[in-house]
């Protein structure tokens, strides 16, 4: 679950994209082809690209790896604390504002 930034918002959208299409051809994907997807959501990364801080990223690099070899893989994983403590405080709000409108929602149902 991706996160809007104000000032960012085309950016945004492309990280959304990509996390839609990983949850879709995960789904569209024959489960004999033993093919898995996840969607990696990191927080953020210190970087001075080709600075002193590219010496930090291979923990970022085999939690990634660790990931692609995974046994059973998830199809969604938020690395980092930054990125999991906004992603979790995220989807608190989105439930309470889904339920803020369950009244709404529930009044349109379609026929099973």
């Amino acid at each position: 679950m991706n996160l809007g930034v104000p000032s960012f918002s085309i950016y945004c959208a492309s990280k959304w994209a990509v996390e839609g299409f990983v949850e879709t051809v995960s789904e569209e994907v024959n489960p004999e082809w033993g093919i898995t997807f996840t969607c990696i959501e990191p927080g953020g990364f210190r970087t001075d690209w080709r600075g002193r801080s590219m010496d930090g990223l291979t923990s970022g690099a085999k939690v990634f790896y660790d990931l692609a070899v995974m046994e059973d893989s998830r199809l969604r994983c938020v690395v980092g604390t930054d990125a999991y403590k906004a992603i979790s405080s995220k989807i608190d709000t989105y439930l309470e504002k889904v339920q803020n409108f369950d009244k709404w929602s529930n009044i349109t149902n379609v026929d099973e």
